[in-house]
């Protein structure tokens, strides 16, 4: 039997033996770097310390001092008075004003819109209902006062808004009959809430 003989082959060319010159080379390149990663500290330490100057002369911001429980409360109704005036200012009155037009074949009439929910100051509400302060509706409500020449113009009505869009919901409030001749206009209120 033969003796089959394992030989490695290499396609890539052997080392090079370092030569004296190569060290001698690379140990003059740390020497060269030397200075410039001496200068690289001293510029770090002196950048840190401009910063720790610079963070020293800066103003400190002081931490907001509490309120007495007296200014706490009348800065919170400030707050609400204007959240209240910024609701306001954001409602969409050209597009409720137009939502709120009568088609031409309901004899209807607004005599009023109040944009903030709160009940109207007509004549036909009692006394005690018009000294003791309405609260607010809900945000996106307005109260409707309008008069109809008819029962069926009035509910037409009712139905027509409650079709709309523009409104979550529509209800009648009160109604009654104006005037004492022979056309008596029924006189209404509506309380409508809109979709944000």
């Amino acid at each position: 039997m033969r003796l089959i003989q394992e030989h490695r082959l290499s396609f890539t060319p052997a080392p090079a033996p370092q030569g004296g010159w190569r060290l001698a080379l690379m140990a003059l390149g740390i020497v060269a770097l030397l200075p410039a990663g001496a200068h690289w500290l001293r510029v770090h330490g002196e950048v840190q310390a401009l910063q720790a100057r610079i963070a020293a002369v800066q103003p400190r911001r002081a931490a907001p001092a509490a309120l007495p429980p007296a200014m706490q409360k009348e800065q919170e109704q400030q707050v609400k008075v204007v959240a209240e005036a910024i609701r306001q200012l954001n409602l969409p009155v050209p597009r409720l004003l137009k939502t709120l037009q009568a088609p031409a074949d309901m004899h209807v009439a607004l005599l009023g819109v109040d944009l903030n929910g709160q009940p109207s100051q007509d004549n036909t509400e009692p006394a005690a209902a018009k000294a003791a302060p309405a609260p607010h509706g809900p945000a996106g409500s307005l109260k409707i006062a309008a008069e109809a020449e008819t029962a069926q113009d009035m509910l037409n009505y009712l139905a027509f808004l409650s079709q709309q869009p523009l409104f979550r919901s529509v209800y009648l409030v009160k109604h009654e009959m104006a005037g004492n001749g022979e056309a008596r206009p029924y006189r209404f209120q509506l309380e409508a809430q809109w979709r944000q």
